[in-house]
């Protein structure tokens, strides 16, 4: 007889690496043992320790509440197909006990494509806190394309066209030419909390009498908040017969890329929250206090503005902007106005009886 704890299951036995593609785990997988027939009990006992493998990769990359939360997503679009998610498994022990088989396996796990698959349910996304990203390109097919790519892996992404009604041409060119300053400050104002900049160029070219199409994007992922650089990624394709077609392709597989990065950074990075709470008063003090004790993953609250009916609060947290939200709604005496990309306001109630 084994048990689960002496052989550590449901325990990463290695980890090549963050980005590593393959991981390895020890599973137990358990059947009842109908009709006497053991051959069948140790298929399926072998089956639930696949689907384990696959529940703990999972895992790896959200919480066990968004599990909860997507189960019956996750149950039809992931757990059912668990091993086509295997590349090998290896069976270490196996015993019958009582009316129950159970096996002890030993399966590598494509990373990889469960993170592809989360990826394009949304869950993942979602997870994260869903980023809203602004994509500021000149080429209007390519900069459509990306756009459109992100929207259907589940970000929220600014239109264009709005961010052209909020902005004067001239500093809408100078971002088109690379001014990554301007840029950040107009994705802010947009409520973008991620913005992609860069260029395109397309060139015509023969080959054996046949025209080819050359397309080469550069692209700079940056946090709207600190500046900070995600990615910078330089694409370069080449495909026959139609130019948009080139576009196309080669916009989708720099905008996958892309998304990979954001996903891999944002959950690690800091995020820079801005609270406005109006009718604060002489309460700046403890309104700080009580964001710092009951927002989770909070590294510091600083006051940014005072003024005579509001203040200004920006909050350095670990937690997604949704999280922070969620705690911020919780707290007694705030009375939420609006939600926005990084941009949260409040009304301060004063309690009856208190100043």
């Amino acid at each position: 007889m084994f048990s689960p704890l002496k052989y550590n299951l449901m325990f990463l036995v290695f980890v090549l690496s963050s980005d590593t593609a393959i991981k390895e785990v020890m599973v137990e997988g358990v059947s009842s043992i109908e009709g006497g027939r053991k051959d069948i009990a140790r298929d399926h006992a072998i089956k639930d320790a696949l689907r384990k493998a696959v529940e703990q990769a999972v895992g790896t990359f959200i919480s066990s509440e968004t599990v909860v939360e997507n189960y019956e997503v996750l149950s039809d679009r992931i757990y059912s197909k668990a091993e086509g998610y295997v590349a090998e498994y290896k069976v270490l022990r196996e015993k019958e006990e009582g009316d129950l088989y159970r096996v002890l396996i030993s399966a590598k796990v494509k990373m990889g494509d469960i993170k592809d698959d989360l990826k394009a349910i949304g869950i993942l996304v979602e997870y994260l806190g869903r980023p809203r990203i602004a994509v500021l390109l000149e080429d209007e097919d390519i900069r459509g394309t990306i756009e459109d790519q992100f929207v259907s892996l589940g970000f929220p992404v600014v239109d264009f066209k709005t961010i052209e009604k909020n902005t004067k041409k001239d500093k809408l060119k100078a971002v088109l030419e690379g001014d990554e300053n301007l840029a950040k400050e107009i994705a802010l104002r947009n409520g973008a909390e991620v913005f992609v900049i860069g260029s395109s160029k397309v060139t015509e070219g023969d080959y054996r009498g046949k025209k080819v199409y050359e397309v080469a994007i550069r692209a700079k992922v940056v946090e709207s908040s600190t500046g900070n650089i995600i990615s910078s990624k330089v694409l370069t394709r080449k495909l026959p017969f139609d130019e948009m077609k080139a576009k196309v392709e080669s916009a989708k597989e720099i905008a996958n890329l892309l998304s990979d990065e954001i996903l891999k950074n944002w959950k690690g990075s800091p995020r820079v929250v801005y609270l406005k709470v109006y009718n604060a008063g002489n309460k700046v003090k403890s309104i700080k206090a009580e964001i710092s004790g009951k927002v989770r993953g909070v590294r510091s609250v600083n006051v940014k503005e005072i003024r005579k009916n509001y203040a200004v609060f920006e909050i350095i947290t670990n937690s997604t902007v949704q999280e922070v939200f969620d705690d911020i709604s919780e707290i007694d005496g705030f009375e939420v106005l609006r939600f926005e990309g990084s941009e949260i306001e409040v009304r301060y109630i004063r309690k009856k009886g208190k100043p």
